[in-house]
């Protein structure tokens, strides 16, 4: 029975195999310490390093078992299964999260929401308006009313006293009255003690008094004042959506530019790190040459130098795309405004037949009139204008409406029968005959608003034009640059290739090969920066011509349903 792939088996496989190399090591003999770095004992060391089937963990050696090797196996996959998965956030899903979660255009949304209920508020114009108002009050009499009364309580009180008093002596004189005057005097007197409490209770308490009234109105006619506040918000709610849509037109450019400003950057840190490698193997190349007297020191030195030069320029990347990691991620709303390290940029696409041709620049214009959503915003504007001039026309019209009232009042009382109830119905009619020029003034100022909007439109669409145009004459720059920087980077390329062959032969001398990696990191850095570029030019023209919402979705992504 094999024993278990335990920890300690796997610490002696590995002994073991360390303790063989050794051995290997020990075989080869070598005179000259000068020539150590070209043995075959660091060409072995090498082989078995960067080759897989010579691996210590693959290589079958005397008195490793086979389950130390599953057991490595095993570790090797479970670390690599512990490893996040790196997500690859291209640019038309990022300008999707951005639709989907930025703040601001969030509470652009919320305007919109807010035009909609205008919408619903001038409707509600057209029913009828009913009131019910309910009063329940206290009152207490002044003391200037109730002191004479109180006064006169106190007058009769004490004559029922005397009263009193007179049928009790009548009574010890024997001279008493029969016996049925005598209980209806004595409940006559009962009586008028009982009214005067009660009398002396309902001054000192308040009033309770108890109204309600049941108004209903309806708004016959207004010289057609509601059919225009109508429209006007009718059209003031398609302003607000096409504002809304012109916002995320505004954002999903925003979104590129910052999105193809990550590209650049990382393709600066690729540059970097290829300079980079450049000058180690270059310096190491002058190192084992200079071991062998045949380079001198110096060229060690300026290898170095250039290598420090290579990585600060690699610093300076690397914060340059950190930087437009963080702006891309507050555009696209992430929570805590960056991107993870596991999402990483798509890579930068390579130029493509399509995307070296120029559009024709009248087409460009009719499909910018047709789709920009802020040159709807304007004409919507107009036509908000042109129905605020009408309703104010409404203004010299007479206002007719029905009127429906039940009302009662009722004093020391809280009930409400329908005995006490008073209805109304009429008929009200009212005209404004003279307002001091505020009707005139009010008129005036809505006419000049609706010229504002006239050159309003006027103003977007040369503007239009002009975004239009300059999109274009950028692309077409973008193109020919992209064009002539890739028959320079060619064209640099084989150059430095060809000075380093030069430079390893004697023939070339170090400047040159300075120069020529100098020219190189130059033309790639340029290279990235005219595809970028390129790519930029497109997204500006897809943002003038306002086609950017329709790329990136497959179905619309309008604003979600109001919620009620």
């Amino acid at each position: 029975m094999e024993p278990p792939a335990t920890p300690h088996y796997f610490a002696a496989g590995v002994f073991r195999c360390a303790l063989v190399l050794l051995l290997c090591c020990a075989s080869v003999g070598h005179s000259d310490s000068a020539d150590l770095s070209e043995s075959p004992v660091e060409e072995t060391a090498e082989t078995l390093t960067s080759s897989p089937e010579a691996s210590p963990s693959s290589v079958e050696t005397p008195g490793c078992d086979s389950d130390d090797n599953n057991a490595s196996s095993a570790i090797e996959s479970a670390s690599d299964s512990n490893q996040p998965s790196i997500i690859f956030l291209d640019l038309i899903e990022a300008q999707r999260k951005a639709i989907q979660s930025n703040p601001s255009l969030a509470a652009g949304a919320e305007r919109v929401y807010q035009a909609k209920q205008m919408v619903a508020m001038t409707r509600s114009m057209y029913y009828p308006q009913i009131d019910l108002n309910y009063t329940y009050t206290w009152t207490w009499l002044p003391s200037s009313y109730t002191d004479p009364l109180l006064n006169y309580l106190d007058a009769t009180e004490d004559l029922v006293s005397d009263i009193r008093r007179q049928m009790y002596w009548y009574t010890i004189s024997n001279q008493l009255p029969p016996q049925i005057n005598r209980r209806d005097l004595r409940s006559w007197l009962n009586s008028a003690d009982d009214l005067i409490d009660n009398s002396r209770k309902y001054l000192d308490s308040p009033y309770e008094n108890a109204a309600i009234n049941v108004t209903a109105g309806w708004l016959l006619f207004d010289g057609f004042a509601r059919e225009f506040a109508n429209a006007m918000a009718k059209h003031g709610f398609q302003e607000a959506q096409a504002a809304y849509r012109d916002g995320q037109r505004i954002l999903l450019d925003a979104v590129a530019q910052a999105y193809y400003g990550g590209q650049y950057a990382r393709e600066q840190v690729v540059v970097a790190e290829a300079s980079i490698a450049f000058f180690e193997r270059l310096r190491k190349e002058a190192t084992a040459r200079r071991e062998v007297g045949r380079a001198a020191t110096s060229d060690v030195l300026n290898f170095e130098t250039a290598l420090y030069a290579a990585r600060g320029n690699l610093l300076r990347a690397s914060r340059e795309h950190e930087l437009a990691r963080i702006a891309l991620a507050l555009l696209i709303g992430e929570e805590q405004g960056y991107l993870a390290e596991t999402v990483q940029l798509a890579a930068l696409e390579k130029e493509t037949p399509d995307i070296m041709v120029t559009p024709d620049v009248d087409a460009m214009l009719d499909l910018a009139f047709a789709c920009r959503p802020d040159l709807e915003q304007k004409e919507l504007g107009l036509k908000r204008a042109q129905a605020a001039v009408r309703r104010e026309y409404a203004k010299y019209a007479p206002q007719v409406a029905a009127v429906v009232r039940a009302q009662t009042a009722n004093i020391n009382e809280t009930s409400f029968d329908a005995d006490r109830i008073t209805s109304t119905v009429g008929i009200n009619v009212s005209v404004n005959l003279f307002s001091g020029g505020r009707r005139k003034a009010e008129l005036t100022t809505a006419k000049h608003a609706r010229k504002e909007a006239e050159w309003h439109i006027v103003a977007s669409e040369q503007k239009v034009a002009a975004d239009v145009r300059s999109a274009l004459v950028d692309l077409k720059i973008a193109q020919e640059a992209l064009t002539l920087q890739l028959e320079a980077a060619s064209c640099v390329e084989k150059n430095r290739d060809l000075v380093e062959k030069e430079y390893n032969a004697g023939k070339a001398m170090l400047v040159r090969l300075n120069q020529a990696q100098h020219d190189y990191v130059q033309a790639m850095g340029l290279l990235a920066q005219t595809r970028v570029n390129l790519h930029r030019c497109w997204q500006a023209l897809h943002a003038a011509t306002g086609v950017s919402l329709d790329i990136i979705r497959k179905e619309p992504l309008d604003m979600p349903e109001t919620e009620e």
